[in-house]
Formats: structure tokens, C-alpha cells, sequence
């Protein structure tokens, strides 16, 4: 009897399987042609085909969310949206994955039968397009976020990259044009080379259904609350950021609580409306950028409803950063058929959603000011066929949107409306010790010469550009830092060094750090550092005795550092341009010198390591650079005298590295040039290249140096060219 129970069931379900699969195929044929249409503007980011086969169990499976979706029962779609196996087949390679259906509550991510947007995830070590876990996307989910994506990557401004792709199912029985998108994460962060950002969002239980999942933990009201009821939401959003940073990530007491902290005052300040403050949390360059997008590609505000915000944090700067997701969506008639101004459209979706987190940025004076200014130069600048492309501006143009919008910023008055300086700020002017060791000219403060004691962290607030005059000597006690936040001029002379040390020799300071913004500048000469350590402060690592972050040009000459034991002795991070010369740094713990996503050129280097008890320090430690150096000495390290790592450049020239472990290793997607006058003495090897990272491929040695004797290992995917000058890394 039960058998029989079980063969009619059987019979059914097969039955009720292959309605789902004749109703997918004729809901299909009524867009026969939308499932392989491209995608405007990025199509010079196309990867090759992408090939993917899973059995009749699961393609049943997937019919079966798909007839749930359509129904919207979304609690049983995610209660059965289960990873599934897979065969991915890319260029000439077979990979073992899984897959599932994308997204919690995928509206807009299917043409029917199996044309879904898929979440894949490849075995660990393997990737595609150099990312283990990655998204196919119908490319329908990002026709109206397209024009504001391609904006974002013109104005460099983060936002999900797009590789057009076209997909075949099941032994190419069935295709469709999708989009890659690869997983917004660290592997992404460091794949762009900001390895210091995170992209927190909300812990999620293994098939739960929460409809208000969040992508970001900064201040947003969910659309059932108005700004009374949501009073105590910021504490809300606390907790669910506390049980992320705990479950996913891995970060030590004391950092946690103070990223807690962090994003616990700006969503005050958010809540607040304290707008003032905008750029102590905010890199004010970015920030322009980013609004400057949001307008010219008229999006409507979906992008910042609760649930689709989405902010990176970086944890060097403390900066935090918006991200542009698919769920921009344009809408030009929200910004043209009304008599409001343009920022006070910007602070509600189109249903009339408050939106508290743009209207905190858009209603600071100075955004407002320099919004206006870059509107209209842009608008200005349109005319020009060669500064942006014509099918994006066309775009961008529909029904005259330029000249209206040009209009409507035209009736805006803002000169006479005060602004304020923030609270923070005006208290650090006030205070009677800052002002016993210099004095403020306007938005500089200069340092008095001569000798200053510092009993307790110096941070200065953004706003404030600093000057070090020569002759100046700043004693910095156990673990005190002195911290920057704008642009920094210290210019001592060879006979009136400027000197940042700590109380005596047994003990270590925290940090000497300047972290500013993409148009600032630091500019240091003849100092000398000594016995300088790390620092976890205010939500941010800065690793090195000298941490240098977020700067469009750093000039360093004439500069000596002796005895650091943190992570780095001196750490650059994400400058534009960077020059050192005539530099010394000896007996640093860990690595001497780390720079991170910048354009180095060095000049007279000597690093030298006499401890013999640390394994892990590097000389020098390139990540996502390029740099040309000359006439560097590196030696006595147990570990690399130099590490080119992460889609990095290096070309040496008449320089010696010797008695290290590893004279240079050139790993991850990395190049070394090295040309006929450099020497290789006393290292274990002389050059090692390898791959470390999975996201990543081997080195590239281009050996220009007609050396016979040097000792090269390499692994089985490495590349060595032999005296070839004009050969290109990437």
C-alpha cells in the first residue's frame, strides 16, 4: 500500500515538474530576446564564456524556486534555496562548484524556467576572473543602475564592477547574457588594493528569510518608522554590528569596541543631523564625488533606503565610504517636475522615504558650495567630446536634464547661510595646552620650536593643516601618539633636525601618524624618529611609527628612524604620488618600510636589520604599487629584503640586497624588472616567485641583468623573460 502511495506521488510531482518547466519555457517566449541583451558601457570588460551543468534533480530544484518566487513566497524560497553541486567549465578548465539561486527576495532576477540570477562559489584555491565566490547577474537587475554604475567608475568611485559574460547551460543546451559580479568583500578589497576595507553587513542564519537584511550598519530609519519612533534605532543597529563583527570576523577586543564606537557617533551625528561634522567621518574629495554621481545620474534615492545602503569602513583612515550597488535606479522627472532644490529632493526616496544618511551629507554648506561648483563645470565640460562618452551622455541628457538642472542650482542661494565649525574643532582651538606648544593661523596650526612634552594622545581634527618648524623636539610618552588629520609641512634643516622620540630608550611610543584626503599633501624633511611602536585608535590600525594615509602627494628626504617595534616602521598608504630619498632605517621589528597602493619612487635607501630573533619583517613590502628605485641597500632580514606583492611593479637599478633570507620575492600577479647593475650577495635565494594568495596568479621576472650566478626559485606558474626591455607585466 505504501508503496503505491509513493509511486503515485512520485507520478505527481514528476507531473506538476514538467508544467513548471512548459510554463517557464512559454513565459520565456514572450520575451524571446531579452535574456541575451547586452549590457550598455561595459562591454570592454567582457570575460570569456562561462559554462555551467548540474543534473535534471537540480534543475528541478531551481524550477521549483522559481514557481515560489512567482508566488512570492519568499519564506519557503529561502527555506529551500539550498547550495547545490555543479560543474563550472571556464576557457579550457573544469571546476568543481556550488550554486544557488542569488538574493533573498530576488524581484527583477529571473526571465523564467532557469534564467536566474545564481550565487557560485568555486572549491578553495580555484577561481574565475580571479575571484573564488562571485555572482551571475540577468543583466535586466542592473539596466537602470547601468548609467549610474559607469558614472561611479569614471569619477572613481566604488561601486560593483560589471564584466559582461555570456552563460551556457547544461551542455550548451541554453545560454543567456549575464553579468559577473564578483562577492563584495575582503577579497574584493584587496583585489582593488584598499585591503584595509571591510564591508560589514548583517549575520545571517543559514536559510533564514529577513526581508530588511542590512548591507551596511550606518543610521537608516526602516520605511515603518517615522524620525520620532526610530529615537533608539542607532542602538539597534549597535547590537546587530556587534553580532556580526563577533560571528565573521576576527578582530581583537580592543579594535572591536572602538569600531563600535565609531560607527555608534557617526550614527549620532547621522541621527543629529550634525552635519558639521560630515569630514571627520567622510574623505570630503570622495564624498563630493560620490553625491556628484548620485545627481547626474538622477538616481531617486532606492540606493538609500534601509536594507540597500551599503558602506565600506576602512580601517586605517576611520573613514567610511558608499558604496553604489545595483539598486540605483534613475528617475529624472523626481529632480525636474517640482519647485524644490535639488538637495532637498536628494533627501527622500521617490515614495517621500526619509533618507537620514544624505540628508546628514547634503545638507553641510560646503558639499552644498562645491556640489554647485562641480555641477556646473561638468555641465560646462559636456560640450567636450573627448570628456565623456556619448551614449552615457545622452544618457544622462534625456528631455534636457543638463540645462534644467543647471537652471534649478542657478536659483539656489547659499552665500549668506552661516556655517559652523564643528564641536570638536572648536574645543581643540580653546585648549589652553594646545596653545602653549604653538599657535593657529586660520586653519594652520604651527609648532613652536624647541622642546615639547606629550603626556597624552595629540589629535588633531580635520580642518586643521599643521606646521613642524626646525629645530622642534617632540617626547612623546610610553604609547602617546601624535595624530594629524590634514596636510602636514615639516621641514627641519641638517644642523636643526626635527625629532619625534619617546621619553628614553627602554620604552616606545605610539605612533606619529597624518591621514588626510585625496587633494592634501605632506611634506617631510630632515627628521629623525626613534622607538616608535603601533596604535588601535578611534577605529583605526595605524601599523606604522610613521603612518602615512590617504594623500595625494608625500615627499620624504633626509629622514632617519631607529628602533621601531610595530608592525611597520613606516607605513604609506593610498598615495597618488610618493618620493623618498636619502632615507635610513635601522632595526625595525617588523617590516621597515610597507607601502600600500601607491606610485613610489625611492632614492638612496638604506634599511638594515642587526636583530636576529624576527622571522617575519620585510625591508621593504610593496602591495598594489608601482615603484622605481635606485641606489638601495637592504640587509639583514630574516625574511624578504623585499616583497613585491598584489599587482605590483618593481623596477631596482644600482642597488645591493644582501644577507637576507630572500633577496626579493615577486609573488600574486606581481613584476620585477632588474637591470645589470644591481648585486645579489649572501641571500639563501636571491629572488623567489611564487604565488601566495588563491585570488591571485604567480610573479614575472624580467631579468635584464645578464647575471648567470643568482639564486631563482620559482613555482610551476612563474614567468622569467630574459633581457627583454619593452615587455609589459599586465
Amino acid at each position: 500500500m505504501i508503496k503505491k502511495i509513493l509511486i503515485i506521488f512520485a507520478c505527481f510531482f514528476f507531473l506538476y515538474v514538467f508544467i513548471l518547466v512548459d510554463k517557464s519555457q512559454k513565459n520565456l517566449v514572450t520575451h524571446p530576446t531579452a535574456k541575451n541583451a547586452k549590457l550598455s558601457y561595459f562591454e570592454d570588460q567582457r570575460i570569456k564564456e562561462i559554462e555551467i551543468d548540474f543534473g535534471k534533480k537540480t534543475l528541478r530544484h531551481f524550477l521549483v524556486l522559481g514557481e515560489l518566487i512567482g508566488q512570492g513566497d519568499f519564506l519557503k524560497y529561502n527555506q529551500m534555496n539550498n547550495w547545490k553541486k555543479a560543474n563550472v567549465k571556464y576557457g579550457n578548465k573544469l571546476f568543481k562548484a556550488e550554486i544557488k539561486l542569488h538574493g533573498k527576495r530576488p524581484d527583477g532576477h529571473s526571465y523564467g524556467f532557469i534564467y536566474h540570477s545564481y550565487s557560485i562559489k568555486l572549491k578553495k584555491g580555484d577561481t574565475i576572473n580571479g575571484f573564488r565566490r562571485f555572482k551571475l547577474i540577468v543583466n535586466k537587475r542592473l539596466d537602470r543602475a547601468k548609467t549610474t554604475l559607469k558614472l561611479a567608475k569614471m569619477y572613481d568611485v566604488l561601486s560593483m564592477p560589471i564584466f559582461p559574460v555570456k552563460v551556457n547551460f547544461n551542455e550548451k543546451k541554453f545560454s543567456a547574457e549575464y553579468s559577473f559580479i564578483p562577492n563584495i568583500d575582503e577579497t574584493f578589497s584587496d583585489k582593488i588594493g584598499k585591503g584595509t576595507l571591510y564591508f560589514f553587513k548583517e549575520f545571517e542564519k543559514k536559510n533564514s528569510y529577513n526581508e530588511l537584511d542590512l548591507k551596511s550598519f550606518v543610521y537608516n530609519i526602516p520605511y515603518y518608522l517615522d524620525n520620532e519612533k526610530s529615537k533608539n534605532h542607532s542602538e539597534y543597529f549597535n547590537k546587530k554590528l556587534r553580532m556580526s563583527l563577533k560571528k565573521n570576523y576576527n578582530f581583537n577586543a580592543t579594535a572591536m569596541n572602538q569600531i563600535l564606537n565609531r560607527f555608534t557617533n557617526l550614527n549620532n551625528s547621522i541621527y543629529l543631523n550634525k552635519n558639521e561634522e560630515v569630514f571627520e567621518y567622510f574623505d570630503e574629495d570622495y564624498i563630493l564625488k560620490y553625491l556628484l554621481v548620485m545627481i547626474l545620474s538622477a538616481e531617486n534615492g532606492h540606493q538609500h533606503v534601509y536594507g540597500n545602503q551599503k558602506v565600506a569602513y576602512d580601517f586605517a583612515t576611520g573613514f567610511f565610504y558608499p558604496f553604489i550597488t545595483w539598486d540605483s535606479t534613475d528617475d529624472i522627472s523626481k529632480f525636474l517636475n517640482t519647485d524644490k532644490t535639488i538637495f532637498e529632493l536628494m533627501k527622500y526616496y521617490s515614495d517621500q522615504t526619509y533618507l537620514p544618511f544624505i540628508n546628514y551629507l547634503v545638507s553641510n554648506l560646503e558639499i552644498q558650495k562645491k556640489i554647485i561648483f562641480e555641477l556646473n563645470r561638468f555641465i560646462q565640460l559636456s560640450d567636450n567630446e573627448n570628456y565623456i562618452d556619448n551614449e552615457i551622455l545622452s544618457n544622462i541628457d534625456k528631455n534636457n536634464f543638463l540645462n534644467k538642472l543647471q537652471k534649478k542650482i542657478s536659483e539656489i542661494d547659499i552665500n549668506n547661510q552661516e556655517s559652523f565649525l564643528a564641536d570638536n574643532e572648536l574645543k581643540f582651538r580653546s585648549d589652553l595646552k594646545i596653545n602653549e606648544k604653538g599657535y593657529f593661523d586660520q586653519d594652520k596650526f604651527f609648532f613652536n620650536s624647541g622642546e615639547h612634552i606629550i603626556d597624552e594622545d595629540l589629535i588633531f581634527p580635520r580642518g586643521i593643516d599643521v606646521v613642524i618648524k626646525e629645530d622642534t623636539k617632540i617626547t612623546l610618552k610610553e604609547n602617546i601618539s601624535l595624530i594629524i588629520n590634514g596636510s602636514l609641512s615639516a621641514l627641519g634643516s641638517k644642523d636643526k633636525p626635527i625629532t619625534i622620540k619617546s621619553e628614553n630608550d627602554d620604552i616606545f611610543f605610539g605612533v606619529f601618524a597624518i591621514i588626510g584626503g585625496n587633494k592634501e599633501i605632506v611634506k617631510i624633511e630632515n627628521m629623525k624618529i626613534q622607538n616608535s611602536s603601533e596604535k588601535f585608535i578611534g577605529g583605526k590600525y595605524l601599523s606604522g611609527g610613521l603612518s602615512i594615509y590617504n594623500f595625494n602627494n608625500v615627499h620624504i628626504k633626509n629622514f632617519d628612524m631607529l628602533n621601531s617595534k610595530g608592525e611597520d616602521g613606516v607605513n604609506i598608504k593610498y598615495a597618488k604620488k610618493c618620493k623618498m630619498k636619502n632615507i635610513k632605517i635601522i632595526n625595525s621589528t617588523y617590516d621597515a618600510i610597507d607601502v600600500d597602493n601607491c606610485d613610489l619612487h625611492a632614492k638612496d635607501i638604506t634599511i638594515k636589520n642587526f636583530r636576529n630573533n624576527d622571522k617575519n619583517g620585510d625591508g621593504l613590502d610593496l602591495y598594489y604599487s608601482k615603484a622605481k628605485l635606485e641606489n638601495i641597500e637592504i640587509n639583514g632580514f630574516n625574511d624578504k629584503g623585499i616583497s613585491v606583492g598584489e599587482n605590483s611593479i618593481l623596477k631596482i637599478n644600482n642597488s645591493n640586497i644582501y644577507n637576507n633570507e630572500i633577496g626579493i620575492a615577486v609573488k600574486d600577479d606581481s613584476c620585477l624588472y632588474i637591470s645589470n647593475n644591481n648585486e645579489f650577495n649572501d641571500n639563501t635565494l636571491d629572488i623567489s616567485i611564487y604565488n601566495k594568495k588563491n585570488n591571485y596568479g604567480s610573479g614575472t621576472l624580467i631579468n635584464n641583468s645578464m647575471k648567470t650566478n643568482l639564486i631563482i626559485e620559482k613555482d610551476e606558474n612563474a614567468k622569467i623573460i630574459e633581457n627583454l626591455d619593452n615587455y609589459k607585466c599586465f
